[in-house]
């Protein structure tokens, strides 16, 4: 209930926020995007500044919280009244008569049209039912804000996973915020979703502002909706979607800002790309394309004064940035001494291997877009384009492998895992065409205002692809930035628009339901079929919920490590204190939320572990027989080893240790001060931590899990440890 009154407050302030800053036509009333948007962009920077000021102090938890709210409705309700109580009301039947006015002019768009409303559903019934699951999540995504949640503030905590301390945080601030108040995570994929109704929604406008016909306004909407990692994004905790809309805010505002010469509506859209900036890294690499975008479309709409706008709007971000954006950058500077994290994530997600691995890097995310998501066919022509990628690579003289973090092993996609979901079948079936398209045709038909426009976005995809080429490691899981700077270039599948019925248009069409229809109920870990018999073989949804979250593959049949180690610390009395060693990849989630319901537990550093006084926990777990951990307590330069390395390459010691830990350089292999010399930063540390070891410190074995798969994912060695009792 809570929640609910803080999301009504921030809600309503937000509103009347809008209504106030919005433009006004002659008739002093709101139009246009910007009520919308502003709206949504107040809500979030709110939310963000409530918890980044109670942070600074410690001091987050629901009180202080409501009391912030309380003090920004006040505030908006006085300046509201001040301004004559402005009211946004959306043309919303207008609006709707004009779509289905274009829906019963093309037979094939209403097919489409029905597909979408069907898929709409879907991912309301699944946002709302489905608990978190997705590995990145577990781990950190909303792992962080956990580990937030109990210590009342946004600063950096200890952990084994460098990724919950040195990524961007404002997504996660929004988790908080749902976790504060309902102790659980029901509701947070919604964020996304309105991520994905803020792009789809400017998306709209901009090819409405540039006269676009409605019939290819929704066109490009079904076609972008349609794709396959947008549909898996919907229900997702991955923000790729959700920085589109906020970039495609920037722009859309930006676009309306010269049209009105309305400062702030500079301010607004500023304040858009700061908070994507803010919410993952892609958003900061597509600034230089976004940028030139808006330059372009500032000189078109003025002239010779176009880098007036752009000068404001620059002074806009920097502010914005400085507020909304920064606080994990300046906590990152102060403890690794750079805004981008330690040495060792700069190490493993940077790019390197010099203009080839640029060359590489470019060919191998254009090959991206031949995706198969949800199709076999990639069966029968898989190898065929893995070939022309190779012959083309060797062409030009470049290692196959230059400049690869994660290698995509020679596969092209078509399965539904999140992580690895690319655009699907329409990738390459319109977008690509229809990026080619808007780009020659741009330029042979210079007259032509429209083409331009499209032009301007396909150039700004193609920018974008070299940046993101030349700033980070090529990864396969970097399909997601692929889908975040698709949706971002969208406007280009208005070109793709086709009149008359023919082959290819019906053949989209099929594609377009498949995905619509079959693919968006059948998502891996998220078929409704599995989900529905869960929901009929358990007694509650909370229960449903809980083994849908625990399970390990498709169909819901057993469950993770981490899901084991949380039953058994519930069957302990509450206030029991526990020291929990867990690995990089352990979901620790959800563990550590047990702490919101009468457990203490400890996250502690596996490498520090000689370090700590044991004397006040009266259990301990470790959850690996090797535990990784890609925090480190020093820089590379930093490390001295004892260890050797034998003939094939391993490490070991000469004698047996109960704790010890060997260092993993960047690029594979072990760490000695002589392989330090061609320049390796140490990634990781492995450390094994015997039960001799904790023997000495008072505890014995209580409890031994040994979790055995082909799948290395789903391996664990968990041992808990209880402390000694002294005897009577």
């Amino acid at each position: 209930m809570l929640f609910f009154i803080s999301l009504i407050m921030v809600f309503v302030s937000s509103y009347m926020t809008g209504c106030i800053a919005a433009p006004k036509n002659e008739d002093n009333k709101l139009y246009g995007p910007a009520p919308f948007l502003y709206m949504l962009l107040t809500m979030f920077a709110q939310v963000v500044l409530t918890f980044e000021v109670l942070s600074l102090f410690k001091a987050i938890n629901e009180v202080n919280v409501l009391l912030i709210n309380v003090v920004f409705l006040i505030m908006s309700v006085l300046m509201w009244l001040k301004k004559g109580k402005p009211v946004y009301q959306p043309a919303i039947k207008q609006k709707l008569g004009e779509i289905w006015k274009a829906l019963n002019r093309d037979k094939i768009l209403m097919i489409m049209a029905f597909g979408f409303c069907f898929l709409m559903m879907t991912v309301v019934v699944l946002d709302a039912f489905l608990p978190v699951t997705g590995g990145d999540a577990l781990t950190y995504h909303l792992n962080r804000s956990s580990y937030w949640l109990h210590q009342s503030s946004l600063n950096h905590f200890v952990i084994s996973d460098d990724r919950n301390l040195v990524m961007p945080i404002n997504s996660e601030i929004l988790y908080l915020w749902n976790l504060l108040f309902l102790r659980n995570d029901v509701g947070l994929y919604f964020i996304s979703f309105v991520g994905y109704i803020a792009s789809i929604f400017c998306v709209y406008n901009i090819l409405e502002y540039f006269k676009f016909t409605r019939r290819r306004i929704l066109w490009s909407i079904f076609i972008l909706t349609s794709f396959a990692s947008v549909i898996v994004e919907l229900s997702s905790l991955e923000t790729d979607v959700l920085i589109a809309g906020l970039v495609l805010s920037s722009v859309t505002l930006f676009l309306y800002a010269l049209k009105e010469r309305k400062t702030g509506m500079l301010f607004y859209s500023s304040l858009a790309y700061a908070l994507a900036m803010g919410t993952k890294s892609p958003a900061v690499i597509a600034f230089p394309a976004a940028f030139m975008l808006m330059t372009y479309f500032s000189y078109r709409e003025t002239k010779k004064e176009f880098y007036k706008p752009l000068m404001a709007y620059m002074l806009f971000l920097i502010v914005n940035f400085i507020i909304f954006s920064s606080y994990n950058y300046v906590l990152n500077f102060i403890d690794f001494g750079n805004p981008l994290g330690s040495e060792s994530a700069r190490a493993v997600h940077g790019f390197r291997g010099g203009i080839k691995a640029f060359i590489a890097n470019y060919i191998k995310y254009i090959f991206m877009l031949f995706d198969f998501s949800g199709f076999k066919y990639s069966e029968y022509v898989g190898s065929y384009i893995i070939q022309a990628r190779e012959s083309l690579l060797t062409f030009l003289h470049i290692p196959l492998d230059l400049g690869v973090e994660m290698s995509d092993n020679n596969e092209i996609n078509n399965r539904l895992i999140n992580v690895k979901t690319g655009a699907g079948i329409l990738g390459f079936l319109v977008f690509l065409p229809s990026l080619l398209t808007s780009i020659v045709l741009g330029v042979i038909r210079k007259h032509n205002n429209k083409l331009k426009i499209l032009c301007a976005f396909g150039v700004m995809f193609l920018i974008n692809l070299a940046c993101l080429s030349f700033s980070i490691a090529y990864m396969v899981f970097s399909v997601r930035f692929l889908t975040f700077l698709m949706v971002i270039s969208a406007p280009i599948l208005a070109i793709s628009y086709i009149k008359k019925i023919n082959i290819v248009k019906l053949l989209i069409l099929f594609f377009v339901l498949s995905y619509f229809f079959i693919i968006s109920t059948n998502l891996s870990g998220r078929g409704f079929v599995d989900i529905s018999n869960t929901i009929l073989s358990t007694p509650t949804i909370n229960h449903a919920r809980e083994r849908i979250r625990c399970a390990l593959y498709v169909g819901f049949d057993g469950k993770n490590a981490y899901c084991y180690v949380k039953d058994y610390i519930q069957k302990l009395p509450r206030g029991s204190k526990i020291a929990l060693f867990p690995d990089a990849t352990d979901n620790t989630y959800i563990v550590n939320m047990l702490n919101s319901h009468g457990y203490k537990i400890d996250t502690l550093l596996p490498e520090n572990a000689p370090n700590y006084d044991y004397n006040g926990y009266d259990y301990v777990i470790t959850t690996k027989q090797i535990i990784i951990s890609t925090v480190l307590l020093k820089e590379s330069k930093d490390i001295k080893t004892e260890y050797k390395i034998a003939s094939n390459g391993s490490a070991y010691y000469p004698e047996y240790r109960p704790f010890s830990c060997v260092y993993e350089k960047h690029g594979g292999g072990f760490f000695t001060s002589e392989q330090y010399k061609d320049g390796a930063i140490v990634m990781d540390s492995r450390c094994y931590i015997d039960h001799n070891f904790f023997e000495p410190k008072g505890f014995k074995i209580k409890q031994i899990y040994d979790f055995k798969s082909e799948n290395i994912r789903y391996q664990g060695y968990v041992t808990i440890y209880e402390k000694i009792k002294p005897e009577n």
